[in-house]
């Protein structure tokens, strides 16, 4: 595993220097190097990995990993694991999703007053009013998905980041 650390290192040392004095460190500035967007520990992890998650489930889809970057090196938190949880949402896999967050979203707006208010306080029965109503239930429906990955990510990341410290402790033991 420490082998595995040292790979990692070089390479982000290798992105680190190839990125000096470019476009993007002219507009985003010293945040680009920040210790916690390039780092290996747990909390730039978990937070990379729910920043990933939680981009990658907004019908935002050719700017997820636009979006993602931009956050990772504003939040600094592990910009290469916010790129590559940003994947999750692929064209694979965007079909069943968006599906899944209409419902969802349809659902929240169908079985709470709040939504009913919102849904007849507009009137959506014209062409662009039917595509309104669809879009808040997709944006409804992803947005929670966005919340719930996000945490259950982050949730996840911290234990198996324990796992791992666990069992290395017990192997040196």
């Amino acid at each position: 595993m420490t082998k595995w650390f040292e790979i990692w290192h070089k390479k982000q040392e290798s992105m680190k220097h190839a990125l000096r004095d470019t476009y993007v460190h002219r507009i985003l500035g010293e945040r680009v190097f920040h210790h916690g967007v390039w780092a290996l520990d747990i909390d730039s992890l978990a937070g990379g990995l729910s920043l990933g998650l939680f981009v990658a489930f907004t019908p935002t889809i050719p700017f997820h990993m636009l979006l993602g970057a931009i956050g990772a090196i504003l939040l600094r938190v592990n910009l290469p694991i916010a790129l590559a949880a940003s994947w999750v949402m692929n064209p694979l896999t965007a079909i069943p999703i968006f599906l899944s967050a209409c419902r969802i979203g349809r659902y929240f707006f169908e079985h709470s007053v709040i939504g009913r208010f919102a849904l007849d306080l507009f009137n959506f029965e014209s062409r662009t009013g039917k595509f309104m109503e669809a879009s808040l239930y997709l944006w409804t429906g992803s947005l929670f998905f966005s919340i719930v990955f996000a945490l259950l990510g982050n949730a996840a990341a911290r234990l198996g980041w324990r796992i791992v410290n666990w069992f290395k402790s017990k192997r040196e033991a």
